[in-house]
């Protein structure tokens, strides 16, 4: 475990950025001496140290204080923190995080690839403490306050983490949803408003079109899905699913 853990500082103080824990950074608050370290080197250096804390702080997009106490209420000031307590259960959580990423590193060091690709905290995180998938955030808004609240809440994730990796916004994620919830809920018109949803920002996407106008058709509306399906075809001519579904809608079958 020793030699994993001292391999992931090495890769957190490469990924770190520099200007945190270049001179004058807030590196100087932090204790030159270290207590209660479980799973990091008992001789690790302040440089190496700060580092795995900024790598830390950045793959989950959260303060120091997430993890460690404040001796002042209400402070986040970096000599305000009790470093060595283990009061928070966030700090106990992080260490499991860190024992589970040694493992996964240590099994993918025994599959033979050459210069395999190590795990860290950034490969699910993306800078979100709760790492989700997209459907499972916006399954919960809507379960919780309608179709309403899942747009909002794609509108909101999209403009905070777009570009990041965080979730996905690909042309196909909320397609998916959508006809997730018009399969299992039965909620024909809230799929066809986050799919009306995804032509705000993908109008070229043939295949929105025609998941909208299976949604359609299985809402009884046949001379929408008709429409949606041209709209699919005017778009990519070849598309086949497109063609074969406009078939059936149009003689009814």
């Amino acid at each position: 475990m020793r030699v994993l853990v001292r391999t992931a500082v090495a890769l957190a103080v490469v990924t770190a950025v520099v200007t945190f824990i270049g001179p004058g950074s807030s590196s100087a608050q932090i204790p030159d001496k270290f207590e209660n370290l479980e799973l990091l080197p008992k001789d690790i250096s302040k440089r190496e140290l700060t580092g795995v804390m900024r790598n830390f702080s950045h793959a989950l997009g959260v303060r120091c204080t997430e993890c460690h106490l404040s001796k002042k209420e209400g402070s986040d000031r970096l000599e305000d923190l009790d470093f060595a307590s283990d009061e928070k259960p966030e700090k106990k959580a992080a260490r499991q995080m860190m024992r589970m990423v040694g493992s996964i590193n240590e099994q993918i060091g025994k599959m033979g690839f050459k210069n395999p690709t190590r795990v860290g905290c950034m490969t699910c995180h993306h800078g979100v403490k709760h790492p989700e998938t997209l459907s499972a955030v916006l399954m919960r808004a809507m379960e919780n306050g309608g179709v309403d609240a899942g747009i909002e809440r794609y509108r909101t994730l999209r403009e905070q983490y777009y570009g990041r990796a965080a979730y996905d916004f690909s042309e196909e994620a909320l397609v998916e949803i959508a006809a997730d919830v018009a399969d299992s809920k039965k909620d024909f018109g809230g799929a066809l408003r986050l799919l009306e949803l995804n032509l705000e920002f993908y109008p070229k996407h043939a295949d929105t079109y025609v998941t909208m106008g299976r949604v359609q058709l299985a809402s009884g509306d046949r001379a929408a899905a008709v429409a949606s399906y041209e709209k699919a075809l005017e778009i990519n001519p070849n598309h086949r699913w497109a063609k074969q579904q406009l078939e059936q809608a149009k003689s009814g079958k």
